[in-house]
């Protein structure tokens, strides 16, 4: 009996450890980082590699992913709750990457060509940021850690599941929506931040640990040397759609 109630409190320690352990952090560049970027390349290449015996799949693939990225935002918000960590400061889904996550969601579940023009660009541009660079705290094996890099990687994966599978496509109409959609959501959240004192996409002041902010000047004019960075990751995005036609994307029923 007293084995059972020791592996039982083991078994609640480690579940406690797993979900919060400040002393596990998070090392930028460290192994558990470069090991988790090779991991998510090697998926990425496996679902170009293989994407036409993919084809008959593809629309579970398609539910899948886009029903994970929604409740990957949700058990988020859950982990916040439990470990006591929520705040309207902090933890709406205000950052541009929890934004992406919802609208990468829907357009998975809808196949929304408006929504996929959108989050080709941000979901891709931001998500490579974050994975390359992250805002993260937690190390290797903690559940924050594992969603952070589950969720990038399924944010890159969703606009290029609907050009493999879908064949849909981008227009340059594509890149100036996607850009003008951008600033709205960067002076909504701007105002928000205003209210609550808040730093949701980091408009306010620059991430803690190392980032590509670093390299743009101080507060606030790394706000407009992001603006023209962000406009050349958009059109080097594009540019792989330059000679395509502008309106190969499909509508099929699965």
């Amino acid at each position: 009996m007293k084995s059972l109630v020791a592996n039982m409190i083991t078994g609640e320690n480690l579940m406690n450890n797993w979900l919060y352990d400040p002393n596990v952090t998070f090392q930028m560049w460290g192994k558990e980082h470069i090991l988790t970027i090779f991991f998510i390349i090697l998926i990425i290449f496996c679902v170009y590699f293989f994407r036409n015996r993919l084809q008959p799949y593809r629309k579970i693939i398609r539910l899948v992913v886009g029903w994970s990225l929604i409740v990957s935002r949700l058990s988020l918000d859950l982990w916040y709750v439990i470990t006591d960590q929520w705040s309207l400061q902090s933890s709406l889904p205000l950052e541009l990457c929890s934004i992406a996550s919802l609208l990468c969601g829907i357009m998975l579940i809808t196949k929304n060509y408006s929504l996929f023009e959108i989050g080709y660009f941000i979901a891709i541009g931001g998500a490579t940021q974050a994975i390359l660079t992250p805002d993260l705290n937690f190390g290797f094996p903690q559940y924050r850690f594992l969603q952070f890099f589950l969720d990038h990687m399924l944010l890159v994966l969703a606009p290029l599941i609907m050009i493999w599978l879908y064949r849909f496509t981008i227009t340059r109409k594509s890149l100036t929506k996607s850009f003008i959609t951008l600033n709205v959501i960067a002076g909504i959240v701007f105002v928000i931040n205003l209210l609550f004192s808040a730093n949701y996409m980091f408009l306010r002041q620059k991430p803690r640990g190392p980032s590509l902010l670093d390299f743009l000047g101080p507060y606030p004019y790394y706000i407009f040397s992001l603006e023209i960075v962000a406009l050349i990751i958009f059109i080097i995005l594009y540019l792989p759609f330059v000679r395509k036609p502008s309106s190969s994307h499909t509508k099929s029923s699965s």
